[in-house]
């Protein structure tokens, strides 16, 4: 019985991740998942990003993980750093490392295979395989088939202003649930990009899909449909926009089922 005791904890303090007690998360994507698996208690501190769930809300906040300071993290003990690759500057990653504590960086996700293989990932690093096993399958029950193609067209808009529109295109969580929703996305440049006025006119969307954080900071969605960038777009004149949780809208998480839904439902009404 001693020597299987002995060799328990032999294994947890050869596996750091396994013995951390205190760990912060840079990335809404990750944080989400973390508490998917159960690993919530351990978590100290995440970033604003981490919108999911209520729990990691309250947590204390270290910074966009875009833009991390190592004073901020280091401030919480952190025994354990799990960030999303694009978190801080080279050198702050760095000067974090060379504290001796453990970082780890991982791709963030932009299609469901990729979503299913961090969440396998995050559950072989946190001893939480079954979990990670259990949640795969459990999204891949929920998850509906991809509705055929409607005759309705968006725009996912991230920012509109004086610099012009900025856009998702494909390779973007926007793009997929446009995808998903039957929903033609008339971006067609990859990733987050300026889209041209006169294009953007003569495409004429059917509405306009936004994030809640950049909604909000202008005052809500009349405010936001007002703005010079988009006031030519009979969508924006009617405020035809459906406003969407940030990381919900933006992210990879493990409630991509309710976005899809989300935006299912508003193609519905919009077809009314």
């Amino acid at each position: 019985m001693q020597k299987l005791v002995f060799l328990i904890v032999l294994a947890v303090l050869s596996n750091p991740i396994l013995a951390a007690q205190r760990v912060v998360i840079a990335g809404g994507s990750l944080t989400d998942i973390v508490f998917a698996l159960g690993g919530g208690k351990n978590v100290v501190a995440v970033d604003t990003s981490s919108t999911s769930p209520l729990q990691a809300t309250q947590l204390p906040k270290v910074g966009y993980y875009r833009d991390l300071a190592a004073e901020g993290v280091l401030s919480q003990h952190p025994e354990l750093i799990l960030a999303l690759q694009g978190s801080g500057r080279p050198e702050v990653l760095t000067q974090l490392r060379s504290t001796g504590v453990k970082l780890n960086l991982y791709d963030k996700p932009t299609n469901i295979n990729e979503l299913f293989n961090l969440i396998g990932q995050l559950g072989r690093d946190l001893n939480r395989q079954s979990q990670a096993q259990g949640l795969i399958a459990r999204l891949k029950q929920t998850l509906p088939a991809k509705a055929p193609p409607s005759s309705l067209s968006a725009l996912f808009i991230l920012s509109a202003g004086d610099r012009g529109v900025t856009v998702a295109g494909p390779e973007t969580v926007p793009d997929l649930l446009f995808g998903y929703t039957g929903i033609r996305n008339l971006a067609t440049a990859p990733g987050y990009k300026p889209f041209n006025r006169e294009a953007m006119l003569v495409s004429a969307p059917d509405f306009l899909v936004a994030p809640s954080h950049v909604v909000y900071s202008l005052g809500g969605p009349e405010q936001f449909c007002q703005q010079s960038a988009l006031a030519l777009l009979p969508a924006a004149q009617q405020c035809r926009l459906l406003v969407m949780d940030s990381l919900l809208s933006m992210g990879m998480t493990t409630r991509l089922p309710e976005a899809i839904a989300q935006l299912a439902a508003y193609r519905e009404q919009s077809a009314l």
